[in-house]
């Protein structure tokens, strides 16, 4: 018998696995993180809406966990207006057989050929490295109370 490969995004919820870190927000169906740093970076204004319970996919989602996900992510939206973003986007790939949604700010200045999906690749995008992620999560964190 062969098991599965852990979810990392369970993992991430239990403080574990690559994923790790600190929640910008969370309750008993949701929780907001940041993206982490690559190599060039974090791109700052990226966050994962996740359900707390291991769910597949949309259809999988109970009305109260579609609520408040819903919820949560027009929270994070005006949180990243709030510090600078000139349009918010929202996207759920399910890539990851865990749902959460995409929620990710276009900053002021960001060429239209990376608008949408893209937004995140724009060389000249507002990154940071540890400290300055861990500094935008808090500003984003604050908000969210």
């Amino acid at each position: 018998m062969t098991l599965a490969a852990p979810c990392p995004l369970c993992e991430r919820h239990r403080g574990a696995g690559p994923l790790a870190g600190v929640p910008i927000y969370e309750d008993d169906l949701v929780l907001a993180y940041h993206a982490p740093p690559e190599a060039n970076g974090a791109y700052l204004g990226y966050v994962f809406v996740e359900t707390r319970r291991h769910v597949a996919g949309l259809a999988a989602r109970t009305d109260d966990e579609v609520v408040a996900e819903a919820r949560l992510v027009t929270r994070v939206a005006a949180a990243l207006e709030a510090l600078g973003a000139e349009h918010v986007y929202s996207f759920v790939v399910d890539h990851v057989a865990h749902h959460h949604a995409h929620v990710v700010a276009r900053h002021p200045g960001t060429p239209r050929e990376y608008w949408g999906w893209r937004v995140d690749e724009w060389p000249d995008a507002p990154r940071g490295d540890a400290s300055a992620l861990e500094e935008y999560r808090s500003r984003l964190a604050a908000l969210l109370r």
